[in-house]
């Protein structure tokens, strides 16, 4: 297998987004909102800190969808499921709706879409994403996402002038 070499380390973490026996009201799926990152800032270039460590500073997090959302129907029956994007600031997005046989698979577009958390104060949420189905524990969603800092954080940063 070909390696390949880097100067640093990636900045992202690939996450199996998996939520098995959906329930009938909206629910976030499991690690599926935007963090926030604590990195080391000794010379406070950033504004907002880290209230644990001084030293450090808050920057933006993102969650960047991979694949669609694969909403696998468990029952006998029709069922569908619901997807919503629940913004760090309340606001509700529809994103999608799928009817699925019984014993089959739907696909919701997700991938190349981001889940963002711009606000760093505590204990606020970033983007979220929920799920909700026509009938309790026959629906079970899968999607496969990269965290990590904002892009515009990653190599960049504002000089402070004196």
């Amino acid at each position: 297998m070909p390696r390949i070499y880097c100067r640093t380390p990636s900045t992202g973490k690939p996450l199996n987004l998996i939520y098995p026996n959906v329930t009938t009201s909206y629910a976030t799926i499991p690690l599926a909102n935007a963090p926030d990152y604590s990195v080391p800032d000794p010379s406070e270039v950033y504004s907002e800190r880290d209230p644990d460590f001084p030293s450090r500073a808050i920057i933006p997090g993102e969650i960047f969808f991979l694949t669609p959302l694969s909403a696998v129907n468990k029952s006998d029956a029709e069922q569908w499921v619901e997807v919503i994007l629940l913004t760090q600031d309340g606001t509700t997005v529809a994103v999608g709706r799928a009817v699925i046989p019984a014993r089959d698979t739907a696909y919701i577009p997700l991938q190349g879409r981001s889940l963002l958390k711009t606000a760093t104060e505590e204990p606020g949420n970033g983007d979220q994403i929920q799920v909700r189905a026509s009938a309790v524990d026959v629906i079970d969603v899968w999607v496969a996402a990269d965290e990590s800092p904002a892009s515009q954080n990653i190599g960049v940063f504002t000089p402070v002038v004196p």
